[in-house]
């Protein structure tokens, strides 16, 4: 499961990351880096877990909101995974199944993933 997202604090849905990296699901998460240490993020729990994730590491925001399941499924909108998408705000969630639509989105994580590898970061 690779999660791209700007911000996560819900704690409801980091249980579920746990629990399926628990399982064996192989999870990677990008953030972006000035919303690691917000009140609430789950950053720290998922490294103290043994999850994988990245950060921008940028000036810039890591703004994207999305997941890819199995390379199979993807789920994109305006949710920040947050209580308060959840609960308040208006927001849209678009899940397909569609490979043309998911294979743009795997490509778009796994750029990302290697240029916010430590190894290849600089600060803009």
């Amino acid at each position: 499961m690779d999660v791209c997202v700007f911000v996560l604090t819900c704690a409801d849905l980091a249980d579920i990351i746990v629990t399926m990296h628990r399982r064996g699901v192989v999870v990677r998460i990008i953030t972006d880096d000035e919303q690691v240490n917000i009140s609430g993020s789950q950053i720290w729990r998922f490294r103290k877990e043994g999850i994988m994730v990245r950060t921008d590491n940028s000036s810039y925001n890591m703004h994207h909101k999305f997941v890819v399941v199995d390379c199979q499924l993807l789920i994109n909108g305006s949710f920040n995974w947050t209580r308060q998408a959840i609960t308040g705000n208006q927001e849209n969630v678009f899940v397909t199944n569609n490979s043309k639509i998911t294979k743009s989105f795997l490509e778009e994580f796994e750029k990302l993933w290697e240029q916010f590898d430590p190894k290849n970061q600089h600060r803009t």
